[in-house]
């Protein structure tokens, strides 16, 4: 009888590991390579709130511990993570067409100003991936990945340990590059990129392995980089971040989800876009007085250097277009450009109403109406 009633207590607590394992892998997991408090990690957050608000799933966000930012793409395909924030320029070749579009993101801060960048920008890429790309689509696959649209930051700036005032001051300098359109702009102006993670960068700067990191104001708070950056550049090299999937699925996850489950994915994304695009906006803000508060110098640069900056965005569409059919072998370069630049006009036409970028329900909406709203998602990404 006591034989009986050990097997039977070990048999309930096996059955018990069992139930809280299985509870376990029914948890959605998503890794952000970002530390918790972040634009990115506290939109994920919300991501997660509303996925399992208006649905049966169960979520959790895994802020800088599950996959750093270079190991979430991987990661990502061989299922560590459920959800991922991939940044797609980390891996140029297999993500060659995505990262297409967001090479072409000086576009955004030349000509018409509008009031967020970033937000003109997520649309454009939001559109031309899910609608008009299906090689991206397929790239994706390729990574066992489903895109679910990517935000983008705040217009870029240079954070330096030197202060850059003029284009000569550029020349000889290091610059940290994130992307190869960033890359290129350094090197027209006399300078040497390094590409290296956004991880990297305050122990770069630290360390004077770098001089200035290209990159968006607020990563100053979301990196630390308020502690290493001396002098600040406004609106040099402009631009703005967008090679990224703010809320990549793992495609055996979402074959796995029912249509209804996936239409939740759906707008929890857009409203995903909407808070990290508004929420970089914002900060880049704070960041930009905290910083002056702090003793940082902001310079503003002289109208010469933004004419030079503009002249070789124009310039760098020929060198994207060799690039991406020699480099990497796509098809039709040059009416994907097309393609790319049209949406980035049409969305800076959408966006260039502040009351828009200032409401983060319209912008959610204005991405739901525009993309998500057209997609199937009982179909989507399925084949």
């Amino acid at each position: 009888m006591k034989l009986t009633k050990l097997l039977a207590a070990s048999a309930l607590g096996l059955g018990l590991g069992l139930s809280a394992m299985a509870a376990q892998a029914d948890t959605l997991k998503v890794a952000v390579g970002f530390p918790p408090g972040s634009a990115s990690a506290i939109g994920l957050e919300n991501f997660a709130k509303y996925v399992e608000a208006n649905s049966d799933l169960k979520v959790k966000v895994f802020p800088l511990s599950l996959l750093n930012l270079k190991e979430t793409p991987p990661g990502l395909r061989d299922g560590i993570a459920d959800i991922g924030y991939v940044l797609t320029p980390y891996y140029p070749a297999e993500y060659a067409e995505t990262n297409l579009g967001a090479n072409l993101s000086m576009l955004v801060t030349t000509g018409e100003q509008v009031p967020a960048p970033g937000a003109a920008m997520a649309g454009a890429m939001l559109e031309y991936v899910m609608l008009n790309c299906p090689d991206c689509l397929a790239e994706h696959k390729r990574q066992n990945q489903v895109y679910l649209g990517g935000a983008a930051s705040t217009d870029y700036v240079l954070l330096c340990t030197t202060p850059i005032r003029t284009l000569e001051d550029v020349k000889g300098k290091k610059i940290r590059s994130g992307a190869a359109n960033f890359g290129r702009w350094a090197e027209h102006f006399g300078a040497t990129k390094v590409s290296i993670p956004g991880n990297d960068i305050y122990e770069a700067m630290s360390q004077g392995v770098i001089d200035c990191a290209m990159i968006s104001a607020p990563e100053l708070t979301n990196l630390q980089l308020m502690d290493v950056t001396k002098d600040i550049t406004l609106r040099v090299p402009g631009g703005v971040f967008a090679g990224s999937g703010t809320s990549n699925v793992n495609r055996d996850t979402w074959l796995e989800l029912t249509p209804e489950q996936r239409k939740v994915m759906f707008e929890a994304a857009a409203k995903l876009l909407a808070d990290i695009s508004l929420d970089y906006n914002d900060l880049a803000k704070k960041n930009i007085a905290d910083a002056k508060a702090k003793g940082i110098e902001v310079i503003d640069p002289p109208a010469e250097m933004l004419d030079a900056s503009e002249a070789f965005v124009k310039g760098d569409m020929d060198v994207i277009a060799e690039q991406f059919t020699s480099a990497y072998g796509l098809e039709n370069v040059p009416a994907k450009i097309d393609t790319i630049s049209a949406l980035v006009e049409k969305w800076k036409g959408l966006t260039k109403d502040g009351a828009v970028t200032d409401d983060r329900d319209a912008l959610a909406k204005l991405y739901w109406d525009q993309v998500f709203s057209k997609v199937d998602p009982a179909t989507y990404a399925t084949d």
